[in-house]
């Protein structure tokens, strides 16, 4: 009885740790298969569609808009595309806005919208840049971004396949920490949008045609919201039955980097708000990506559990798997940042920042639940919002 106790007890301690080997497998075996994984890709366009509008919205992010600017407006297009670079300048008091009217002068491809923020968040600012678009095919990223030069072109040819386009853009620097949730969360939602059950994107680098925008009732299921305009959107557009799928690999002109968090309380900040919008996600999502973070607090425990004999003898069965868990996790993120990011955190730290980031996510996910007024969705924690 006692052998087959320890045998049982030494196969429940090692099911986070399989769990969380299949899933990391799952995620870039289905990545792995996605085009232009491992290579360039040149992508066909339809040429009587050779045509974009490039939106980006600022609010009180004026050193951030020079910053990009040479950057943003030098997106190259080949010469038979029709480009317009539009700017919303939402209630920017800053001098963002006489600076926007000071560069439109004279650039008849440039177009400054000047909108009146009544509200946390950007959709109203975003709704007004959408409205006033030229054209069909809108490209979206924010002001504290950095894309190479063919980046937009990439995203926009995207849109010849599908109705909405995902992109990656991962950050330069910051806290190791914030590196791996940002990579572990660009992995899971590349990884779900491949397998048909997208689920999120970031509007720092998300293409979409305005006339599925326009079909989906733009952000009006979630318009009390101060966020969603990327991930709430990018459900709504599943569940109406558009496609909604994954750029193809980028290569060093058509990636896309974004600024890092200013350290850990920034990026705490920036998590609590993002999981704002995590009610109104389906049950299905959210149980998923529950059980996705705790698995990585789980396996830890169960090696512990093994490790001193707290239920059987012979504990180095779960402790080796947490080691085979973590070697995995390790290996998939540098797949996947060498491919569509960038250099990310040793592979080392990205063995063991799994623990530390379930503590991360959950110590915000409680002040949301707890929190009856929470000032990320009032007074936003970056400027952009």
């Amino acid at each position: 009885m006692a052998a087959l106790w320890d045998f049982g007890a030494t196969a429940v301690l090692c099911i986070p740790g399989a769990m969380r080997i299949r899933w990391d497998l799952y995620w870039l075996r289905a990545l792995s298969h996605h085009p232009g994984f491992d290579r360039p890709m040149d992508i066909g366009d339809d040429p009587s569609e050779w045509c974009v509008t490039l939106i980006l919205c600022a609010h009180n992010d004026l050193d951030a808009l020079q910053t990009v600017w040479s950057s943003w407006r030098g997106q190259a297009f080949p010469a038979a595309w029709q480009v317009e670079w539009l700017v919303v300048n939402d209630g920017s008091t800053d001098g963002t806005a006489e600076w926007l009217d000071r560069m439109v002068e004279g650039d008849d491809k440039l177009t400054v919208v000047h909108h009146i923020k009544q509200s946390p968040g950007k959709k109203g600012a975003l709704a007004a840049g959408i409205a006033a678009a030229r054209y069909d095919r809108l490209v979206l990223t924010d002001a504290d971004c950095r894309p190479g030069r063919h980046w937009a072109h990439h995203m926009a040819a995207s849109l010849a396949d599908t109705d909405v386009v995902l992109g990656v853009c991962l950050s330069e620097g910051g806290p190791g920490l914030l590196r791996f949730d940002a990579l572990r969360v660009a992995l899971q939602y590349c990884g779900e949008a491949v397998n048909g059950k997208a689920y999120m994107g970031v509007g720092r680098s998300i293409a979409y045609r305005r006339s599925t925008w326009s079909s989906i009732g733009g952000f009006e299921r979630h318009a009390d919201l101060a966020g969603g305009d990327d991930d709430l959107f990018v459900q709504d557009a599943q569940r109406m039955g558009f496609q909604v799928g994954l750029c193809p690999a980028p290569s060093g002109p058509t990636r896309i980097v974004t600024l890092p968090a200013a350290g850990i309380r920034d990026g705490w900040q920036r998590k609590c708000r993002h999981l704002s919008t995590s009610d109104r996600y389906s049950p299905s999502d959210r149980a998923r990506l529950a059980l996705d973070s705790s698995l990585d607090i789980l396996t830890v425990l169960c090696a512990v559990a093994g490790g001193f004999g707290l239920l059987h003898r012979g504990g180095w069965i779960p402790v080796v798997a947490m080691m085979l868990a973590f070697l995995v996790r390790a290996i998939t993120l540098s797949s996947f940042s060498r491919v569509w990011g960038n250099d990310g955190p040793s592979p080392f730290g990205m063995a063991f920042w799994g623990p530390i980031r379930w503590i991360f996510l959950a110590s915000a996910t409680v002040v949301n639940a707890f929190t009856s007024s929470p000032k990320w969705t009032q007074r936003a924690p970056t400027s952009r919002s």
